[in-house]
């Protein structure tokens, strides 16, 4: 187990992905992993991207896990509200964040985290990059439209 100090260190350290080629963003029901490590102390992270859903188009999940299996950061777009430790209910979009003794169970409005556009799958992508510090984000490519405002190609 991490502790919040520990987790907080992993956060910040400025991170590179391990394979830097475009990425291509999954299809409905398909995921991906994107293998990340810190630039100063080798750590190792991976970034998952599920498209969890068949029906609702939107739902989307994306997690920072490090040593394959602590979750640091997750974030759920389109699905059902959190309820926190509190008893605080949490609507979708947010974000599961790290904390010590209680590992991902604690959830907060994504905007208060992340500046970005929720409707936009692509957007949220890059800026949960940017936000896990990685340094050299490539090209994000998908496939389909109504999935990013309306639009498609590339990012």
């Amino acid at each position: 187990m991490l502790t919040d100090k520990e987790a907080k260190q992993l956060f910040e350290a400025i991170k590179d992905l391990v394979e830097n080629k475009p990425i291509d963003f999954p299809q409905l029901g398909d995921s991906i992993q994107l293998d990340v490590v810190s630039t100063f102390d080798n750590d190792r992270f991976i970034i998952d991207i599920q498209r969890k859903g068949q029906i609702n188009i939107k739902k989307c999940t994306y997690q920072t896990r490090y040593q394959r299996v602590v979750p640091l950061f997750r974030i759920d777009i389109e699905g059902p509200p959190h309820q926190n430790p509190d008893l605080e209910i949490i609507p979708c979009p947010h974000i599961h964040v790290y904390r010590e003794g209680f590992g991902d169970k604690w959830a907060y409005p994504l905007d208060e985290y992340i500046d970005t556009e929720a409707s936009d799958l692509g957007r949220v992508l890059f800026d949960f990059l940017k936000y896990n510090n990685i340094r050299n984000i490539p090209q994000i490519r998908y496939q389909g439209s109504d999935l990013f405002n309306g639009s498609s190609g590339e990012t």
